[in-house]
């Protein structure tokens, strides 16, 4: 590895454990410099900004959990409502993984879903994700407009990641508190479709 490679993973993992420790927003350049031992100004030949870094940071993980969640989009051995179940709890499990940095993969300078495009590659990948969401909901409602489908996706997504934030700051294993949560994610979406359901047979909810 050159010098220069050593250099980038050194700011990177120390803008990892400082970003994971205190926050996105609350670390500076500076910080991260100190930590990985190089001058602040040296980050920049790297790094164009302090967002950059945390680009860098979330790409690998984004990455794996738009593959789990196609791969189980693309399952055809589910059914469609399996899919979502499964793509929620896929979610959950990634927000909880990721607990100290999920806030800054994926609010920081997020844009509306509803956008289509966005300067900042970290939001096209955000976007992405919710596209996933939106599909499976879309297989579960075939009749559906495409408005309808973006209404109830981001009440799904609202929901999971209100989750998500309730175990940010929990010192507790993952794996507890996916046992009480999962069970919950499962019968918050059965009502929420059941409710979509009765509403687009007696078309008596606005």
């Amino acid at each position: 590895m050159t010098n220069g490679m050593q250099a980038k993973e050194r700011i990177l993992k120390a803008a990892q454990d400082l970003f994971y420790k205190k926050g996105y927003e609350q670390v500076t350049v500076r910080e991260i410099a100190r930590k990985a031992n190089c001058s602040h100004t040296s980050i920049y030949v790297y790094f164009y900004d302090k967002r950059k870094l945390l680009e860098e940071l979330a790409k690998e993980p984004l990455e794996l959990l738009i593959k789990e969640m196609n791969s189980t989009l693309k399952n055809s051995s589910y059914s469609s409502k399996k899919q979502l179940l499964r793509i929620s709890k896929i979610f959950v499990h990634f927000g909880l993984s990721y607990r100290n940095l999920y806030q800054a993969f994926m609010n920081f300078e997020a844009t509306r879903v509803d956008i289509p495009t966005t300067k900042w590659e970290l939001n096209e990948t955000r976007l992405v994700l919710f596209d996933i969401l939106k599909t499976a909901v879309s297989k579960n409602f075939l009749n559906w407009s495409d408005e309808k489908v973006t209404e109830f996706s981001r009440t799904i997504y609202y929901m999971l990641h209100g989750m998500i934030l309730t175990y940010i700051d929990v010192d507790e294993r993952m794996i507890q508190i996916e046992k009480r949560v999962f069970p919950i994610i499962e019968q918050s979406i059965n009502y929420l479709m059941m409710g979509a359901m009765v509403d687009e047979n007696s078309q008596g909810i606005s």
